[in-house]
């Protein structure tokens, strides 16, 4: 069996895989957007410089700067006097500038021979690049500054990174989620796979050790039961009423003892089914009869259809039997037994109205020596669920409609 961090380690490594992976995206997401950002920086640097040479000092025409940012893919191209007013614009608009959308102090610098390109505001979550050229006349002062602003040609190389970073990160998450979902799968794989192997190694050593106890008791059982059974028949009269209570009181414990060592050689050993056609329901109406000789207080209702099946006909009586019996030890009054043929499978439900399973038993019902009842043993659903099993079936409890206990019995349908 893999144990857990075995089992764990190749999701360990797909976790440390993702992690790298994640990383390397921040990373190269960065780098592309700083060399992005250096392109663009680059471009509206070459679109002012030429355009500070063609312009020169004088105050440009509204449709020469309407072709340089229709030309270049600029959102705006305006000019500043030294007051910061415009003085040209490529909208058409003049007079004081928007301080939220002009840098002061880059105009300052710009008016002291200082270009400069930084992303200046923001529309949305895009930052917008802005570059301020100095506009020179002959003697080489600075008598205005153009300013230019980046377009949507420049966000939207911007915005597709975003959106690439965005869904890089969606992806990872989707594989972390895939990943932690089979991490859930395996972990809760490994608990059944351990728990069936412990159940497996219990049942296998109490079976040792319940084919150890019937052999050991078996024969001396049936020593004393033959020495009681020929001091009954030596003493005969002579015996008072008081004497041969005594005796069958003493065979009645032995031959509880035998059944005792019966069901624990059936829970040890796997005898051989005789399989054969049969009715499920006719098997229910024989384990009713049974019982009706033995506990008359329990009346069984019967609602059955034909439920055919291949199985042992006195194996499945037993278990049918034991059930009912169950029922009638645990103070019931009535039990219903019902049924249905499904195209694959058969159907049977017991159901009675005594006082129910305890919560805390229901748990461990069917494991060995697991009883509510005084003076149970424990072992009757144990070996019901076993013969069950054998035939290819499933024995459960189930919620009933009263306060009583329901068990269900699902079988394979007989072919043809």
């Amino acid at each position: 069996m893999v144990s857990g961090p075995r089992a764990l380690a190749p999701l360990a490594a797909g976790f440390l895989g993702l992690a790298g992976a994640l990383g390397a995206t921040l990373f190269l997401h960065r780098a592309a957007a700083a060399a992005l950002d250096r392109v663009q920086e680059e471009r509206l640097r070459g679109a002012g410089e030429t355009a500070a040479r063609l312009l020169g000092a004088g105050s440009p025409a509204q449709a020469a700067l309407h072709d340089l940012m229709s030309a270049n893919g600029l959102e705006g191209a305006y000019v500043l006097s030294p007051s910061l007013a415009v003085v040209a614009d490529a909208a058409g608009a003049t007079g004081p500038v928007d301080l939220l959308r002009v840098d002061a102090a880059r105009a300052r610098r710009a008016f002291a021979g200082e270009r400069s390109i930084a992303f200046g505001y923001s529309v949305g979550d895009v930052p917008v690049a802005t570059g301020y050229f100095p506009l020179r006349d002959r003697d080489g002062a600075a008598r205005a500054v153009l300013v230019l602003e980046g377009g949507a040609s420049f966000a939207a190389a911007r915005i597709g990174l975003r959106r690439a970073l965005l869904a890089a990160e969606g992806l990872s998450g989707l594989v972390a989620l895939v990943l932690a979902g089979a991490a859930l799968g395996w972990s809760r794989a490994e608990a059944r796979q351990r728990q069936s192997g412990e159940q497996a190694a219990r049942g296998e050593a109490l079976s040792r050790m319940s084919a150890m106890v019937a052999h050991e008791i078996r024969n001396p059982l049936g020593a004393i039961g033959g020495a009681v059974e020929l001091v009954g028949a030596r003493a005969g009269p002579a015996l008072s009423p008081r004497d041969r209570e005594a005796l069958a009181d003493v065979l009645g414990e032995v031959e509880r003892l035998r059944h005792l060592t019966e069901d624990l050689l059936d829970l040890s050993r796997e005898p051989a089914l005789d399989l054969a056609r049969t009715d499920l329901a006719e098997i229910a109406a024989a384990a009713a009869r049974a019982l009706g000789a033995s506990h008359p207080g329990l009346s069984v209702r019967l609602e059955l259809p034909p439920l055919p099946v291949t199985a042992d006909r006195r194996r499945l009586t037993q278990v049918l039997l034991n059930l009912l019996l169950n029922a009638a030890q645990a103070g019931a009054r009535t039990a219903a037994v019902t049924g249905e043929a499904l195209p694959r499978e058969v159907r049977l439900r017991i159901e009675d109205d005594g006082p129910g399973v305890p919560p805390a038993l229901r748990p461990r019902l069917f494991l060995p020596f697991a009883t509510a009842r005084q003076g149970g043993t424990g072992l009757g659903l144990a070996i019901c669920r076993r013969l069950v099993e054998r035939h290819g079936g499933t024995l459960r409890l189930v919620g009933g409609a009263g306060p009583g206990a329901a068990f269900e019995v699902r079988l394979p349908a007989a072919r043809g």
